[in-house]
């Protein structure tokens, strides 16, 4: 992660990571709580294709999130801590969307669900990780909007820079789309954390250095590998 207002402790690591990142931040760990918003994706629903991601599970990448039939984001909150037991009494809470496309909805039901989360007292910092393709001018100002009330953060999926692996993957969006995503998040003053994963069918060290070199380059806060 990068801030340049507070003081970087990587507490022993060779690089920043996200648990140093909440411990300089918010004084101590937080726990990052999964939510599903029940959502679609354009990747499976035939906008795109009906097959997903390749490396996309059957659960939309979402199999850590708590048991959703007809819970509220509240209920799924209470549920993921209780999942935590004693560690995340009274700690801030990071609440995570990730299954499937979760701003591939109406930005009202967007503004519902979003808020919800974020007016749970122990949420610090909202998270949710869209397709580049799917940030409509509008959901990207509601992101905004929400920021001014506790910090959001944007995770992307770019998985790779190279677009053979790309069609190979099925990922369904070409690079010049995820890059206009990120300079219009940043326009927002939203901070931008990138999905890659290393070792893609036919890709070589090379190639994944050539990604990280690529993101080096990007206006982005932060990588997951």
């Amino acid at each position: 992660m990068q801030r340049t207002d507070i003081a970087r402790d990587w507490h022993g690591k060779p690089y920043y990571s996200l648990d140093s990142y909440c411990k300089n931040t918010f004084h101590h760990k937080c726990y990052k709580i999964a939510l599903n918003a029940r959502m679609s994706c354009p990747n499976r629903d035939g906008t795109l294709d009906t097959r997903g991601c390749i490396f996309c599970s059957r659960g939309g990448s979402g199999d850590f999130a708590v048991d959703i039939l007809g819970k509220s984001m509240e209920e799924q909150i209470a549920e993921g801590i209780s999942n935590f037991g004693n560690k995340s009494i009274g700690q801030d809470l990071i609440a995570y969307f990730q299954a499937y496309t979760n701003t591939y909805a109406p930005v009202d039901y967007l503004r519902t669900i979003f808020t919800e989360a974020i007016a749970h007292p122990q949420v610090v910092l909202l998270s949710i990780a869209p397709r580049p393709d799917c940030l409509q001018p509008e959901i990207v100002e509601l992101l905004a909007q929400l920021n001014q009330i506790k910090p959001v953060w944007v995770q992307l999926g770019l998985q790779t820079m190279h677009e053979d692996t790309a069609r190979d993957i099925r990922r369904g969006y070409p690079l010049s789309v995820f890059e206009d995503a990120v300079n219009r998040l940043r326009a927002a003053g939203l901070e931008v954390i990138v999905h890659t994963i290393l070792g893609l069918p036919g890709e070589d060290q090379e190639r994944m250095f050539e990604t990280l070199h690529y993101l080096n380059d990007q206006d982005i806060q932060g990588i997951k590998l």
